[in-house]
């Protein structure tokens, strides 16, 4: 008896019969015959599930983030979402407070790590932990460094053991596109069904940035400024969004939460190498398009978050501050006299001092 024959006996026979023994005899059947099936999620009656106790799932982030969620952190290019994601991560693994407002639940967390060089990830996580002078007990935060093994995620993805973490972090999620075009929605939708299966299929909650679209983001709503496709902006149950602020060095947060109560919009400041709440600071006064007359050494060298070459640096100053090439080789030759930056080899990268 073929699938579609078994679907209709079952359909015909149904609104006569309230029979749970029946509709499971009929899956367990069906399941033999199809593998698919045996995979799936039994069909159920609403009556009788709201009749039974639905106890939710905890909470990782206390009013933000629920274990089996998924969290995307949206901003634009060089706005700390790697430090922030580390923080995440490290305030739930040693059960501290999150953006000086959110309690976490302490649980083990899993961070894959696939753009930073080793030594320069553990700084960060070290400068934090001095920073906040935490402690992070051992087997509750687990490292995957995973530069330069992005292309095998399809198969290093089915290693994660289920019901071990409470949180795991992606970074940054492009690197796991593995060829998929951002901006078509059926690629972006298929990496968010294998991010899907990973919070299913372990238990834990999973989080990741995401970066802003180029243009004005103070015209736009704060769901639209994800770049790509806009499933990257709608898919996730948590979606914090991080503009900046007409104030140098401050961005306002925006959350779209799916199942928790929705909260005021806030700013914050970058204070390296944390971001701190600024409550004094009117979150809807968004920076408008525009370059600023002057440029800023401050930002160029913040621009600079590992060691980058002279073409790199050019690049991203043109694109992200405005700022044109000769005056960049002329601000970086001012920072080494100043040695608030280094360059240990002639020709070679760039560093912070």
């Amino acid at each position: 008896m073929t699938r579609t024959t078994k679907a209709k006996k079952w359909t015909d026979g149904a609104p006569n019969k309230s029979d749970e023994c029946r509709r499971v005899s009929w899956w367990m059947d069906a399941a033999t015959s199809d593998p698919d099936v045996g995979t799936l999620p039994l069909i159920e009656d609403g009556a009788k599930l709201i009749s039974e106790p639905n106890p939710l799932p905890p909470d990782v982030v206390d009013g933000v983030l629920h274990q089996g969620g998924k969290l995307v952190l949206g901003g634009s290019s060089k706005s700390y979402k790697t430090w922030l994601l580390i923080d995440l991560g490290i305030s739930v693994a040693t059960g501290a407070v999150w953006f000086s407002d959110y309690p976490t639940r302490k649980g083990r967390v899993l961070y894959i790590n696939l753009e930073l060089a080793k030594p320069f990830f553990i700084k960060r996580i070290v400068t934090i932990c001095d920073e906040r002078q935490l402690t992070i007990d051992p087997g509750l935060f687990d490292i995957w460094n995973l530069r330069g093994y992005a292309v095998k995620w399809h198969e290093l993805r089915r290693l994660i053991q289920p019901g071990v973490y409470a949180l795991i972090v992606i970074d940054p999620i492009y690197k796991v596109l593995l060829g998929r075009d951002e901006n078509k929605t059926s690629d972006v939708a298929s990496l968010m069904n294998e991010i899907e299966e990973l919070t299913v299929r372990t238990g834990a909650a999973v989080a990741f940035g995401a970066h802003y679209s180029k243009g004005n983001q103070a015209t736009k709503e704060s769901i639209d400024r994800i770049g790509g496709s806009g499933v990257f902006a709608r898919d996730p149950d948590s979606i914090l969004n991080f503009t900046a602020h007409e104030e140098r060095d401050c961005f306002t947060v925006e959350m779209t939460l799916r199942n928790h109560p929705p909260r005021e919009k806030f700013v914050v400041r970058w204070e390296y190498p944390l971001f701190s709440v600024e409550n004094v600071l009117d979150p809807t006064k968004l920076r408008k398009a525009g370059r600023p007359p002057l440029h800023s050494m401050d930002k160029l060298r913040d621009l600079i978050d590992h060691p980058m070459l002279a073409r790199e640096i050019v690049k991203e100053a043109d694109e992200y501050l405005g700022i044109p090439r000769r005056t960049v080789f002329e601000m970086l030759a001012k920072m080494i006299d100043a040695g608030t930056i280094r360059q240990p080899q002639k020709r070679g990268p760039y560093d912070r001092a």
